[in-house]
């Protein structure tokens, strides 16, 4: 009867935590929007733009991230290297100058809007300037 009843309380808490996971996993989704990817010119690394919808603890909540992995990593693209995080109002603020280096533009109200900007990963070079938001 032990036995049973310990089995049981075991699977039950096994159940509950790959429901923890899932919910994590879904939250997490959820505040991140993929703006754009794109390979670089020898296809060795892959960038990302999102947009993060949630005032969590990150680098800039609600901002612009640009994300930065090899081709070949199994990881998550949200959970690879940060190389920018800021609050651009343009979209699509990145591209490949070539492979070992990657231009980002942020049109932005303000200049302190940067948040996290890496100069270099994976040897690549990250050249990240700001610029005056057009006006409407």
């Amino acid at each position: 009867m032990k036995k049973k009843l310990l089995t049981g309380i075991i699977v039950l808490l096994l159940i509950a935590g790959l429901g923890l996971i899932a919910l994590d996993t879904i939250m997490e989704r959820t505040d991140w929007s993929l703006i754009s990817e794109e390979n670089s010119p020898d296809g060795n690394y892959t960038i990302y733009e999102y947009s993060y919808g949630s005032d969590g603890d990150r680098h800039a909540s609600y901002g612009t991230y640009i994300f930065l992995k090899p081709s070949y990593s199994s990881k998550k693209s949200i959970n690879s290297y940060v190389v920018f995080a800021g609050y651009c109002s343009n979209k699509n603020i990145y591209k490949w100058a070539s492979n070992k280096q990657i231009d980002i533009t942020c049109e932005a109200s303000d200049k302190d809007n940067i948040r996290t900007q890496s100069v270099k990963a994976y040897g690549i070079k990250i050249n990240a300037v700001t610029v005056q938001a057009k006006s409407s």
